[in-house]
């Protein structure tokens, strides 16, 4: 019996019914459930009508494309700078003070500044490099310095320099630390290019747009809404499965 209880398989399909059960509850608390808080049912059938149109699929294609390339550009950058960072202690020392303001920037006010510099199709994938450039940037400086020293050590005593230790030594022995940075925010990352979307409303397709484009359509109606947001919560679901299983997998390795 309790083998069943502490299964992880179990827990997930009984945690899944609770948050159905708390989502009817608060659904059926409202007179009026289609303007505010549709019910799970309607958002199914809204779903799968969805699903069965092109539409959707272009809308997560260029999510996901936006998302990538964002999320691409702010690996390059973070990995550039944390390794020089996990390798100099001084050049983290100096670059913290911009991981602090870029981690405290509120996400809405990047999105308004960026709609204003690069205009609304290309808002997201600055605010999703600015978003990620900071979880990659510590989890690949952690990973760099965190090495340990007899291994630099002999590399040193070997004639090796900087470059070398860097790129050779440390990043292979750092990649536990960036596979967990890019799980960390990867996820993140297209959750936070759906928002952009959504505030930016100009993307012609994606998640964020038809979110953006339903609430526009019929204001009083929040069944689609929720129909989107639920597709977007189960591609981000996925994302975060194949994440897990790609870190589990290298860790056996």
């Amino acid at each position: 019996m309790k083998k069943f209880i502490t299964n992880k398989y179990v827990l997930t399909i009984l945690g899944s019914i609770l948050f159905l059960v708390i989502w009817i509850i608060i659904s059926y608390s409202f007179d009026n459930r289609t303007m505010i808080f549709p019910d799970p049912f309607k958002t199914f059938v809204e779903a799968g009508k969805v699903l069965t149109k092109g539409y959707i699929y272009q809308c997560i294609g260029w999510t996901m494309l936006r998302m990538l390339i964002g999320f691409t550009s702010a690996f390059a950058i973070a990995l550039v700078f944390g390794i020089i960072a996990g390798h100099f202690p001084s050049a983290k020392t100096f670059l913290n003070p911009i991981i602090v303001a870029l981690k405290s920037i509120p996400t809405a006010a990047l999105v308004f500044l960026f709609l204003v510099i690069s205009g609304a199709r290309f808002a997201p994938i600055f605010v999703v490099i600015l978003i990620s450039f900071p979880i990659l940037y510590e989890a690949i400086s952690a990973g760099i310095a965190n090495v340990p020293k007899e291994v630099i050590d002999a590399a040193e005593v070997d004639g090796a320099g900087w470059k070398r230790i860097a790129l050779n030594i440390r990043l292979p022995l750092a990649t536990p630390y960036i596979l967990v940075g890019i799980a960390s925010s990867f996820a993140l990352s297209f959750k936070i290019e759906i928002m952009a979307e959504i505030i930016t409303g100009d993307t012609k397709y994606g998640l964020g747009s038809a979110i953006s484009a339903a609430q526009k359509n019929d204001p009083s109606n929040m069944v689609p809404i929720f129909a989107y947001s639920l597709i977007a919560v189960i591609f981000i679901l996925i994302i975060t499965i194949i994440e897990d299983l790609i870190v589990k997998s290298f860790k056996k390795n």
